[in-house]
């Protein structure tokens, strides 16, 4: 679980400090920087993915400084726990002035006071599970060194970090850019979830078992839903295809079916597809962090909830997680009393606070009706 993420000198976000808990919900008005949170969030986890090197723009590109700060370099720390182990993640990435270079100065990993590896300036040092030194090398100081390290059984503790952030979701669904057809499996969803068919292609032969829930999910949620599956769709592509009863019974008295590809789906229903996958399709041991910016959008109000009470009861009854942004009132009435973190930009400073906060008015409206009255500015 990400208990704690600190981000300095990244768009609006300057000696910002998040503290989550199993679900959060961040609100704010637009410009806060709640897809910022996201964003850091999604590079992190392509950087420790071996995906990304820090300049690449879906990163730590330097067009991500603070605009209004002078200085180059740029820090972000995460506070996460897995399996009783706390962990402290440090990463600092500086750019230079004609923005042609970007390099890590500083990468570490501390669990409990025990240094598992750092790094200065591509210098390496890596430490056993006991504390003890490892092999110290150099390293390429564009990319994240951390990534590199191959699980040895000297340093357990440091997978079990790596394992968590890497299988962290960070994703915007947005169903149109969505297909239907999968050349290839992907361990990664992509930030929108547009590779969404190879992502699942990958899930289910990981976790075959966890097809029958997901599928038991969306029959309530989608009007005649019936059964999904991978069809061969050429030498090595498959499409996923979902198969439909029809109201009514034929003329011979049998019941009518029919298949749709994924692509031929209504936006929502492409979404809803994805959403209960993300708590569904996972490995049921190590549970699910996700990141979900607005996975209200596209989907109507008596499919956000039942999907909304589900996400709940992972995180509870689960080491599952989940923070969200979001304007929705479904979300902000049920999660923001408890769960709410609201974010504000003043000026230039971005603070962040418990949406339920002692000044809120005690008037007998909901959390989502003083908002929209501008109580939070």
């Amino acid at each position: 679980m990400y208990e704690r993420i600190h981000i300095d000198n990244y768009k609006c976000l300057v000696n910002f400090d998040l503290h989550l808990s199993e679900t959060s919900l961040l609100v704010g008005s637009n410009g806060s920087g709640k897809t910022a949170v996201l964003d850091v969030v999604f590079g992190l986890r392509r950087l420790l993915a071996g995906e990304a090197k820090v300049n690449d723009r879906i990163a730590f590109h330097p067009s991500t400084l603070t605009r209004w700060q002078p200085g180059r370099e740029q820090l972000f720390e995460m506070d996460v726990s897995a399996y009783g182990e706390k962990y402290r993640y440090r990463l600092k990435v500086e750019h230079t002035l004609d923005e042609r270079q970007s390099r890590v100065v500083e990468e570490s990993l501390v669990s409990h006071g025990d240094t598992l590896f750092r790094c200065d300036l591509g210098e390496v040092r890596l430490y056993r599970d006991d504390g003890s030194e490892g092999p110290a090398y150099r390293a390429d100081w564009s990319e994240s060194a951390l990534a590199r390290v191959a699980p040895q059984p000297a340093n357990t503790r440091l997978t079990t970090f790596m394992e968590l952030v890497q299988s962290t979701v960070v994703c915007s669904i947005r169903p149109a850019l969505l297909g239907a057809e999968s050349e290839r499996e992907a361990k990664y969803l992509g930030r929108h979830a547009e590779n969404f068919v190879d992502w699942y292609r990958h899930a289910v032969q990981e976790n075959p078992g966890s097809v029958r829930s997901h599928v038991e999910a969306l029959r309530p949620v989608v009007e005649g839903f019936d059964n999904v599956h991978l069809q061969q769709a050429g030498l090595d592509k498959r499409a996923l295809m979902l198969d439909f009863r029809a109201k009514g019974a034929a003329p011979d008295g049998s019941a009518r079916r029919f298949k749709l590809r994924f692509d031929e789906l209504s936006d929502g229903q492409r979404a809803l597809v994805v959403l209960y996958a993300l708590l569904h399709l996972r490995d049921e041991e190590r549970g699910a962090v996700l990141f979900l910016d607005e996975p209200d959008n596209f989907v109507a109000l008596a499919e956000l909830q039942p999907w909304l009470l589900a996400l709940v009861e992972l995180c509870e009854e689960t080491s599952s997680q989940a923070v969200l942004c979001s304007h929705h009132p479904e979300l902000i009435d049920y999660l923001g009393p408890d769960s709410g973190l609201l974010l504000h930009r003043e000026t230039s400073a971005v603070t962040v606070a418990p949406l339920r906060s002692p000044d809120l008015p005690d008037c007998g409206l909901k959390l989502s009706e003083l908002m929209a009255r501008g109580w939070e500015r």
